[in-house]
């Protein structure tokens, strides 16, 4: 086997190790028994649809829900469904879209707040117990690091068009 020093040769061997890392984080994170075993450790029942659903608009806000569903990457059927679940739970609310009288955005209760402060506890429980025995100089590096990586993913999102 012949070594190379080509920085092109190391960029993709480093390339494919990342992006083999990042796939099996976002894996883990985004597995629905993950989610909701995350959840419960602030005593949150919900399923992973109302778990996402939640976050995103705590995040973002009300939204319509045919941007829910392009968040979420699945159909207006299914947002119907988890916001459906949501409501009856008291966790959302409907209410009319300032730009568009006859349309609807979906937003969170009061209750829905709490609940949404609670997944974020959870979330921090999570981080802790994954950087525990971390030094806190590497603590900081990778958040600042993470952080950095976040706003490349986005500008490059947005140059190749993919935000509206």
């Amino acid at each position: 086997m012949m070594l190379s020093n080509d920085s092109s040769t190391a960029s993709t061997s480093d390339g494919a190790a990342l992006i083999a890392s990042l796939t099996r984080v976002l894996a883990e994170w985004t597995a629905p028994e993950f989610l909701t075993a995350v959840a419960a450790r602030e005593g949150v029942d919900l399923d992973p649809g109302a778990i996402t659903l939640v976050t995103i608009l705590s995040h973002d806000g009300p939204l319509r829900p045919s941007h829910i569903a392009t968040k979420m990457v699945t159909g207006a059927s299914n947002i119907s469904k988890i916001t459906a679940r949501l409501s009856k739970a008291g966790l959302v609310g409907r209410v009319s879209d300032p730009s568009d009288a006859r349309a609807q955005r979906v937003q969170l209760t009061a209750a829905g707040h709490q609940i949404a402060a609670k997944l974020v506890l959870a979330g921090n429980g999570v981080v802790g117990d994954l950087l525990n025995g971390w030094p806190e100089k590497d603590r900081a590096e990778f958040t600042r690091l993470l952080a950095r990586f976040e706003s490349s993913t986005i500008m490059l999102s947005n140059r190749l068009g993919n935000k509206a």
